[in-house]
């Protein structure tokens, strides 16, 4: 007899021996459903309490409330004094003009480079970006 024969009657002996009952999908379930309940009997249970806001806390969003009040009364009013009027002195040279093509190509140029920023901010929110940037940091 050769050792793979005496192998497979040792197999086939054993097999006749044991006999493992077959197994459903409620038994699955059930060890399943177990062990996310002893999941959840191990989880603590954290319930966020607020607390009362402090002096200090209070404070600090008037500061900011104001800062950001400042901000945009300076913006409004350095926007209209930019906005409005401005008399400039003619420069000893003139300025060189532009021919129409010129000035077509370099609006092309500055849209293009607009597009290309906006979307590359863009994509720093995507899943990839995120990637890419906690890659470099």
């Amino acid at each position: 007899m050769s050792k793979h024969e005496i192998e497979a009657r040792l197999h086939r002996s054993l097999a006749n021996q044991v006999r493992v009952p077959k197994l459903e999908r409620r038994f699955d379930a059930g060890v399943w459903a177990r062990i996310e309940a002893e999941e959840r009997a191990h989880r603590p249970v954290a319930t966020q309490v607020r607390a009362p806001a402090g002096e200090a806390q209070r404070w600090l969003f008037a500061s900011n409330v104001g800062g950001f009040i400042v901000a945009a009364i300076l913006i409004v009013y350095f926007g209209l004094r930019m906005l409005g009027g401005v008399a400039v002195a003619m420069p000893a040279m003139p300025m060189p003009s532009l021919s129409p093509e010129q000035t077509d190509a370099t609006m092309k140029l500055v849209a293009w480079g607009f597009t290309v920023a906006a979307l590359a901010f863009g994509v720093m929110f995507t899943p990839l970006g995120r990637r890419l940037r906690s890659e470099f940091t």
